[in-house]
């Protein structure tokens, strides 16, 4: 529940080390870059003290600034993934390739012969397999016409005639035939398909455009005859297989040629990409840098933790460098710190649904823990059973595994774990109520403790409903406390002290629940005149709010609109503060709601079960039922809990304006 301390790290370093310099720190994974450095170069940095002392460390003072390499690497790039392509390649980028030095010319030259050794055969290649391609479809489409006695070199003789074969579907053979005294040539059905019909179209030439128009129409789809094949479809296929089997001969031969080569220069082309991208990377990054007569400088936020490391690290590659880290209150509050998030490995998973929201700012609580602990008692509330919170246990492990990237994984699998034990509240094992009860009051008797735990919603909704709305009051409570530990540590009063999210307004909203208690149950608390009063005082604070701030702090002016419009709206934001304290309270009932629905789904699918008569088709239906259940009521509870979460707590206490800490990395 931690938000990581960062630190400014200065780093000045001799041009003539820029690259070795940069690239350790990319290698590194832990610098975030600050752009915006102008500010802090006139305030906190000078530039020519820095390169005095890196003079005395042995600069020799000489004019060596350099602006970044500006060589073009697309094309050496897009050499690199045509030669990978061909040579059927998966280029790894891995750290291990950046132990050699790069030399562009050299691996330039080294790619352009590769690539003008391979394009050849590669192309010819492709060229062979189109044409394999080709004569294959065409075989095809003639498989149902072999049988025919048909010489299309006889037809291609024709003067006044031309011709066409082609498929065509039997609804469309239907319009043809319903229209035939219309059409302007001659239809010959040649062979049937299992959903074509092939045919063969003789018309005047005077006419091909109108036949082709018509054609159009049916959607005929023409079969275009090889030149080099002659004679009957029989003949045309007796060729067709002599041609194939000699391309395919000639395509093994290249095919082998290729597989020479892959072996031969797979590790260079791993190579080659590695560094290309990583040269890459280093130029980009030298657009952030600024530079003076014989050093460079940089500026980033790094975890405080890892400063010395930092320093170690890159004291590896050079010797000529210095680091300065100053912590963000010798910087001031115009920059913000990017925020990198500090959690336990278990509540991890979670930090992408705050994320979602927005990240915390540096200075913000980090709602994470918060979310994941109430986000599981939400979701295991209202879908409490044992059964399908194992299924979600399995799910999610599965799911993590295959996607070790992905965060629903492990987020299922937690929900599934707090779903089970729900479950074991409630006595429900797939649906079924009576089961786990059995057993508890078998082993532990009926007297136990733990079988006066197990609770059935449907036999207690009162009690359901009632604890859903007094939870979602305590969870509003926390909301209270931590809009007020932000906003003072913002150093801001008016809302920490005197807002609606404030303490204000947590006295406000504490007054209210107790009237509503002692309306409800009569039982007196505190004297119903002082909770006036509190409501009172506590509303007038909340309209004063920015006046009273202002003057606490010295601010002039005390009003930054006209007066009467400050009240008008501030009247107004009083109404709008009950309504949404009144709403945000309610809104919590849903949790028992679910709960109650849950049980409601699966007493219909019993009934169901029931009407059936119970036996196979019984069965059959309850899986179904637990089915649609997992599937749609559990992605209807995900989002119902996140939209408590977001609406109904984050927009009282957290803003997630913050900016997420992104080292510069190589594998990204």
């Amino acid at each position: 529940m931690a938000i990581e301390k960062m630190v400014m790290m200065n780093l000045v370093g001799a041009l003539e080390d820029e690259d070795k310099i940069l690239e350790q720190i990319i290698l590194m994974g832990n610098v975030h870059l600050q752009t915006d450095i102008s500010e802090l170069y006139e305030s906190h940095f000078a530039l020519h003290v820095l390169e005095e002392s890196l003079s005395e460390m042995g600069e020799n003072g000489e004019e060596t600034a350099r602006g970044p390499n500006d060589e073009n690497y697309s094309e050496i790039l897009s050499r690199i993934e045509y030669i990978s392509n061909a040579l059927n390649i998966k280029p790894k980028v891995d750290r291990i390739f950046l132990e050699k030095s790069f030399e562009y010319g050299f691996y330039k030259s080294s790619i352009d012969s590769i690539f003008q050794e391979v394009s050849p055969i590669y192309e010819e290649i492709q060229q062979r397999k189109d044409l394999i391609k080709k004569y294959q479809t065409f075989r095809e489409n003639i498989k149902y016409i072999l049988d025919k006695n048909i010489d299309f070199s006889q037809l291609e003789t024709l003067h006044f005639f031309r011709y066409k074969i082609g498929m065509m579907s039997h609804e469309n053979k239907m319009e043809i035939a319903k229209n035939y005294e219309n059409i302007t040539a001659i239809a010959k059905l040649i062979g049937t398909g299992e959903d074509s019909e092939v045919f063969l179209i003789i018309y005047p030439q005077k006419f091909e455009m109108e036949t082709e128009r018509i054609l159009k129409s049916v959607n005929f789809e023409e079969v275009k005859i090889p030149e080099e094949l002659k004679g009957t479809p029989k003949e045309m296929n007796e060729q067709m297989e002599e041609i194939l089997r000699q391309e395919q001969i000639k395509l093994n031969e290249l095919s082998q040629k290729i597989q020479e080569m892959k072996e031969i220069y797979k590790d260079f082309i791993c190579q080659a990409i590695t560094r290309v991208k990583m040269t890459q990377k280093v130029n980009r990054l030298k657009e952030n840098i600024e530079r003076g007569t014989s050093v460079f400088i940089l500026s980033g936020w790094v975890p405080e933790s890892q400063k010395e490391e930092i320093t170690k690290q890159i004291s590896t590659v050079s010797n000529k460098f210095m680091t300065v880290f100053k912590d963000i209150n010798e910087i001031g509050k115009s920059i913000m710190p990017p925020t990198k998030l500090k959690n336990h490995k278990w509540f991890q998973p979670f930090e992408n649904l705050v994320k979602m929201y927005g990240t915390p700012s540096y200075n913000e609580l980090d709602p994470t823990v918060f979310l994941s602990i109430t986000y599981l008692i939400m979701f295991g509330a209202m879908f409490g059973d044992v059964g399908q919170g194992l299924i979600f246990i399995i799910a999610g492990w599965i799911l993590s595994q295959k996607q070790k990237e992905s965060y629903f994984g492990p987020i299922a699998m937690r929900l599934g774990m707090s779903s089970t034990l729900f479950g074991f509240f409630f006595g429900s094992l797939f649906g079924n109520e009576e089961w786990i009860p059995h057993i508890v009051r078998s082993i532990f008797g009926s007297e136990s403790v733990i079988a006066r735990l197990i609770i059935h919603p449907m036999e207690n909704m009162n009690l359901i409903l009632i604890s859903a709305v007094a939870f979602g009051v305590i969870l509003i409570l926390f909301g209270f406390g931590y809009s007020m530990i932000n906003c003072l540590k913002e150093g801001n009063i008016k809302d920490g002290l005197f807002g609606r999210n404030g303490l204000a307004g947590l006295i406000f909203y504490i007054a209210l629940l107790l009237i509503v208690y002692e309306i409800a149950l009569g039982s007196v608390i505190i004297p119903k005149g002082i909770l006036i009063v509190s409501i009172v005082i506590t509303m007038a604070l909340m309209v004063i709010r920015e006046p009273l701030a202002n003057k606490i702090q010295h601010k002039l002016p005390l009003y930054h609109e006209e007066v009467s419009s400050y009240y008008v709206e501030s009247g107004f934001d009083i109404i709008e503060t009950i309504l949404s304290l009144a709403s945000n309270t309610i809104s919590f009932i849903r949790v028992g709601a679910f709960a109650l629905n849950h049980v409601g789904l699966f007493l219909a699918f019993k009934t169901m079960a029931e009407m059936a008569h119970g036996g196979i088709a019984g069965i059959i239906i309850m899986i179904i039922g637990n089915i649609i259940i997992i599937g749609l009521e559990g992605l209807i509870v995900f989002i119902q809990g996140l939209r408590l979460q977001y609406y109904e707590l984050f927009g009282k206490y957290f803003k997630g304006e913050g900016i997420e800490f992104k080292p510069i990395q190589f594998m990204d």
